[in-house]
């Protein structure tokens, strides 16, 4: 028995499953179509048919319903190209660095800040450490966005690529 048919058997419709759930009817008809859902949809999917997760993930995961439903879907599946470049991450790894530098930064900052309100340390010490980790910051940012590569083979001294 799969999701869809766990619906049916309750008797509620898509619309009925989101509003008992939290969850829009977007997230019923993918969970529905066979798409793995996150662990907050399948908590709350469970919670509404008073299962557990686990019991409820396998439910969804059996075969028989994702081949029936794929029967009856009539947009077709995509597929992976094997020639197609690979997803490139939404943050790189240097961004992260510049987010993590900055957050720290800020958390720094703070820390400083009431200590020099409600301690009395010297108040020249906040610009100072601003302008330092101000200009960490900074160049953290200037490698993310590429300023420090080196030129790449095959390009000419103007950093102009010769075959464009």
């Amino acid at each position: 028995m799969g999701l869809k048919s766990l619906r049916l058997e309750k008797g509620w419709s898509q619309e009925q499953l989101a509003t008992i759930s939290g969850l829009s009817d977007r997230t019923i008809q993918r969970a529905e179509r066979g798409e793995t859902p996150s662990l907050e949809t399948v908590r709350a999917l469970a919670a509404s048919f008073d299962l557990s997760s686990a019991q409820l993930r396998d439910l969804i995961e059996t075969p028989e319903e994702t081949a029936d439903m794929a029967a009856n879907d009539t947009t077709p599946i995509p597929t992976a190209d094997a020639t197609a470049p690979a997803a490139q991450p939404l943050i790189t790894h240097e961004w992260k660095r510049v987010l993590l530098g900055a957050a720290v930064y800020v958390a720094v900052m703070t820390w400083l800040a009431l200590m020099q309100t409600f301690a009395g340390w010297d108040p020249e010490l906040l610009p100072f450490i601003a302008l330092l980790g101000g200009g960490l910051i900074a160049t953290l940012a200037f490698v993310a966005l590429g300023g420090a590569e080196e030129k790449k083979a095959g390009s000419d001294t103007d950093g102009h690529d010769p075959t464009d």
